[in-house]
């Protein structure tokens, strides 16, 4: 078999069954009006009723493809005539996956060969848009380094080069696999239809044989289709291939493709599709479709429950002056945990995990909407949220505590720290700018404290004494914040930690 061409050896055991020639009714099919060898035409919506029986009832429309001699790429035997080897092929997406169906003209049908890549059969290629692959990068607390190439690391990585090009030769393997998984190949066997890389079926497929050839159905489910980074989903890349077996030999005879320039695993040598009519997926389309937009490197697997992003990051980790770091890291974002944070009539205030942020973790927003549609957004980060009603909607406090830098680098990156962020959201949804309110810490390795009375009318932040051992003393009032009906602001207050002994104002 030239390589690159049909299903790879090992994945390849799939293609047994009964081989009687059936007694059906010689079918008219192949005289209808198709498309010219190497376009194609993909119906958008699965007919009514499709069931994958190999009997083409339901296709009344006209076949998407054809395929004959001129769309020969591979094979010792040559097509010598339609009723050698022909074929028509109907392609229709919908919501539910892909429908596949076909008849095949063939004067020497061979569904079962010992070596089962060499039987009689039909493959599908799918491919949707990919999310952008990060640059070939390591960053520290102080840089971002780029390695594309392997003698990059002699400059990039002094402290230790024949490290960095060990890491840089793994992750450019890995890179690799992580494109390829992009490309989806199916194999539509007498037991059903295969991915390559999964175990088992994914969905249903039929031959029935006639007298001349055979046909064929099969369906791909949408959760069994590749990761993409587009939503709506609007452009498809799919090819359709046809493996034919005269002698039943060794080695394979004759192999067509839809597309003459097929590559294998190359989608730009697909057929491109743009869908007139979008796919939309998820529990929560829109907010899938928001996040998405706000990182590139985002893909979701389509489905009517998706939710659940991985996010391609390069992620940035102190003092890695040698690379340690996968590039790229994988994040994982579950955006099915919404979390309701108070309602304004029929408008909704909710939190939910949305974006990955350049550290490896993940950060949320506040987003407020009616029903699934979102109104207004806001980026949360790792703020924890404090909510009360006031009029003429909400108040929001968002309040971050934790080290004084993301990384925790420098000379006092991994002080603690906490401060204040006052939102308002008023009765159409719509969010204030957030106006900072000083906290504690920050300056010294001591642990800051805080409260906040539930109506967030007085908001106090307090540094704690902590000795060598680890033993708490006093607690230092630094700041405090009362709110002003009147003004609908704050009024701050700031306090000195006082010197050792001296007595402070907590009240």
């Amino acid at each position: 078999m030239p390589e690159g061409l049909g299903v790879p050896h090992a994945a390849a055991v799939f293609f047994r069954g009964n081989n009687a020639m059936l007694t059906l009714p010689t079918t008219l099919l192949l005289l209808a009006a198709a498309p010219s060898s190497g376009s194609v035409q993909l119906h958008e919506g699965v007919p009514a009723g499709f069931k994958a029986d190999g009997k083409l009832d339901e296709w009344t429309q006209r076949p998407s493809l054809t395929m004959g001699a001129a769309n020969q790429v591979a094979g010792a035997l040559k097509v010598a005539s339609p009723q050698d080897l022909s074929a028509k092929v109907w392609l229709a997406v919908g919501p539910e996956g892909l429908a596949i169906a076909g008849e095949v003209l063939d004067d020497k049908v061979q569904l079962t060969n010992k070596k089962d890549i060499n039987a009689d059969h039909v493959e599908v290629w799918l491919a949707l848009p990919q999310p952008k692959m990060p640059p070939l990068a390591f960053i520290s607390h102080v840089a971002e380094n780029l390695v594309p190439k392997e003698s990059d690391c002699d400059t990039v990585s002094e402290v230790d080069p024949a490290k960095c090009k060990a890491w840089w030769k793994q992750q450019t393997a890995r890179r690799k696999q992580l494109q390829s998984e992009l490309v989806a190949q199916y194999a539509l066997s007498p037991k059903g239809t295969i991915r390559f890389g999964l175990n088992g079926s994914v969905g249903p497929a039929r031959y029935e044989t006639f007298p001349g050839g055979y046909r064929f159905e099969a369906f791909i489910p949408v959760g069994a289709f590749p990761r993409t980074a587009q939503a709506p989903l609007r452009d498809v890349r799919v090819l359709v291939d046809l493996v034919d077996s005269d002698e039943g030999g060794a080695k394979q005879e004759t192999f067509l493709s839809s597309s003459p320039k097929r590559k294998f695993a190359d989608a730009s040598t697909f057929h491109a599709v743009t869908l007139t009519k979008p796919l939309r997926f998820g529990k929560w389309p829109e907010l899938l479709e928001w996040s998405l937009k706000e990182q590139p490197g985002a893909s979701y697997l389509p489905g009517p429950g998706a939710d659940a992003l991985q996010v391609w990051v390069n992620r940035a980790e102190a003092y890695q002056f040698s690379p340690t770091v996968p590039s790229p890291d994988v994040t994982q974002v579950d955006l099915g945990t919404v979390t309701s944070l108070g309602k304004v009539g029929d408008v909704e205030l909710v939190s939910v995990p949305a974006t990955a942020d350049e550290y490896g973790g993940v950060n949320r927003w506040l987003v407020s909407r009616k029903g699934q549609t979102i109104l207004h957004m806001q980026n949360l980060g790792n703020d924890q949220v404090k909510v009360t009603p006031r009029a003429p909607g909400l108040h929001v406090l968002r309040v971050y505590d934790g080290p004084s830098s993301p990384m925790g680098s420098g000379a006092c990156g991994a002080c603690p720290l906490v401060f204040f962020r006052s939102v308002t959201m008023d009765a159409q949804g719509k969010f204030s700018k957030p106006v900072d309110l000083e906290g504690a810490g920050g300056r010294t390795g001591n642990p800051v404290e805080y409260t906040v009375s539930a109506d967030l009318t007085r908001i106090e932040a307090f540094e704690v004494a902590e000795d060598a051992d680890g033993k708490r003393g006093a607690k230092h009032l630094t700041s405090r914040h009362t709110f002003d009906a009147k003004t609908g602001k704050y009024t701050s207050e700031t306090f000195e930690l006082p010197e050792e002994g001296a007595a402070e104002d907590t009240k």
